[in-house]
């Protein structure tokens, strides 16, 4: 059977006796997957001036606050795209606010953020949504929400700095949405932290995800020069992956484990 949290195979794996879940020997301590279970159980307890009496008193672990994080911030992004992509669709005007335009972002630099969330088509919006799904889901349970919330969103507005910079360089000021860069940046990350990953390139072809992202950044390489014909912000994917790569580097060490 697999493991809930890592999906490592154990011929005898430890059930939760609180949550009723299989782990692996790494996770099955109940602070090691997160149990749920163990705040139902009641305990009993003693105030100070009770020590020496036999009177206790049974409680309730109180449960932590929600939070966000709890949902997952990957699920939340793909919400937040979906719902923009479709609000952009009956109000198209929010692009005029929302989108990265190289030359206006001095008087609204939130697009630096905003056009991650933003989307110019459905084909646009269903890969990027599929890609996030899979992989952004995965790199959040391998390193923790916030260790995805920081690649998300450095690999992002840096793939989007580099668009900004390129545009100047080449006097081409067409406006950009999407979330590619930071998608380049979760798998670039993976690639490192999870090389055993395997991939459909193309939604055909299975490689693994060192091999397809190797030829990811070869063609966005010899497109560079054919972006202003395609539309497509090739040098974004570029600089979201390479934070993605810097990450990757940084956490590989971390690849069999989740971190806490």
């Amino acid at each position: 059977m697999k493991c809930d949290i890592c999906g490592k195979e154990e011929v005898l794996p430890y059930r939760c006796s609180y949550c009723g879940g299989t782990f692996c020997s790494d996770h099955r301590l109940p602070e090691k997957h997160f149990c749920e279970g163990i705040y139902d159980i009641p305990v009993k307890v003693k105030k100070d001036w009770e020590i020496g009496r036999k009177e206790e008193k049974e409680v309730l672990i109180q449960k932590p606050k929600i939070s966000l994080s709890q949902y997952g911030y990957n699920n939340i992004f793909l919400g937040i795209i979906t719902l923009m992509f479709f609000l952009s669709l009956v109000f198209p005007q929010i692009m005029n606010f929302l989108a990265l335009y190289p030359n206006k972002f001095y008087f609204m630099p939130w697009q630096l953020v905003t056009s991650i969330f933003l989307h110019g088509s459905f084909d646009h919006y269903l890969v990027n949504a599929i890609v996030l799904l899979f992989f952004g889901g995965e790199l959040e349970r391998r390193l923790g929400s916030k260790r995805y919330l920081e690649i998300f969103f450095l690999s992002g507005i840096v793939g989007n700095i580099f668009y900004i910079l390129f545009s100047f360089a080449t006097n081409n000021f067409a406006p950009a949405v999407g979330a590619s860069g930071a998608l380049y940046g979760i798998m670039g990350a993976l690639a490192l932290i999870a090389p055993e990953i395997r991939v459909l390139l193309f939604f055909v072809i299975p490689v693994d995800i060192k091999t397809a992202i190797l030829l990811f950044a070869a063609y966005n390489i010899l497109m560079l020069p054919f972006t202003a014909f395609t539309g497509v912000a090739y040098i974004a994917h570029l600089g979201g992956l390479l934070v993605g790569l810097y990450y990757g580097k940084k956490y590989s060490i971390y690849r069999r484990f989740r971190l806490l």
